[in-house]
């Protein structure tokens, strides 16, 4: 992380060390554990890195327009399927912008700037972070053809005798409680970390896939199959407070804001609408 070499972290900790003519750590054959003056200088050092990003978060590139780099972090299918489409016309009309966009299930953390702005389908529970809603999104349940054929649909209730694509981070499956009402019987055999590897999964005839109506109802190998209860959670927008008056950040905000408006037809589709 430091991108420096062992030694010469060690060297630098010995040297401060001796400027304080206090010891830090103790060092041992398990590792190092900070002694009691140790933990109080983190908490010196905790506050002063968190008045640094807070510098950076309120002033890079206020006075510069809308001009260097936003990151953007998403799940990958939101990456993939709804961003990607949408972000075109935003570095056009701002060609001082670089985009990031980080595909990612995990939380990032915004206040240390690990990310500029995210998009969930939860609520941000991270300290100093506004947040907005962008709309509902519509999950059903997909196979390819061949299986449903071979298989028939799955009865509610049921499900005994099919294949369910899981998730393996159970924080990131909006899913799960769902499913385990819906088909308690189906066998649970393949799980992946992640919407686009279930979708080439399913198109691949191995399961049952959960997947949001906008990827599902566009490929055409898989069928949707009509549960009832399936989710509908939100798409939330999530920005550290200090970040959120910088003009490139409110720039891909706005722009993100009307653009998922324009596509909420697609993210939220009728029950009956193919999409």
């Amino acid at each position: 992380m430091l991108q420096v070499t062992q030694p010469t972290v060690g060297r630098r900790i010995t040297q401060l060390e001796n400027q304080l003519g206090a010891r830090l750590f103790v060092r041992s054959s398990a590792g190092f554990a900070l002694t009691a003056a140790g933990a109080r200088a983190l908490a010196f050092a905790e506050r002063m890195d968190q008045d640094v990003l807070g510098v950076e978060r309120q002033l890079l590139g206020r006075d510069e327009g809308v001009a260097g780099t936003v990151r953007l972090t998403a799940s990958e299918w939101l990456v993939s399927s709804v961003l990607a489409p949408l972000v075109g016309g935003l570095v056009t009309d701002h060609p001082r912008l670089k985009l990031e966009l980080v595909a990612d299930a995990r939380h990032v953390n915004l206040a240390r700037r690990e990310a500029d702005i995210a998009l969930r389908p939860r609520r941000f529970e991270q300290p100093g972070v506004v947040q907005r809603s962008l709309g509902k999104l519509a999950f059903a349940l997909y196979a390819e053809h061949s299986y449903l054929n071979a298989l028939g649909p799955p009865q509610p209730g049921d499900g005994r005798g099919h294949v369910l694509i899981g998730m393996s981070d159970e924080t990131g499956d909006v899913a799960r409680t769902w499913l385990e009402s819906a088909l308690p019987h189906a066998t649970r055999a393949i799980e992946t970390n992640g919407r686009d590897a279930m979708l080439a999964l399913a198109r691949h005839g191995v399961g049952l896939a959960c997947l949001a109506r906008i990827v599902g109802d566009a490929a055409p190998e898989l069928k949707r199959v009509e549960l009832p209860g399936a989710p509908t959670p939100t798409l939330w927008l999530g920005m550290h407070r200090d970040a959120r008056g910088t003009p490139r950040v409110r720039a891909v905000v706005a722009h993100l804001t009307e653009q998922l408006r324009l596509l909420t037809p697609r993210l939220h589709p009728t029950a009956g609408a193919r999409g």
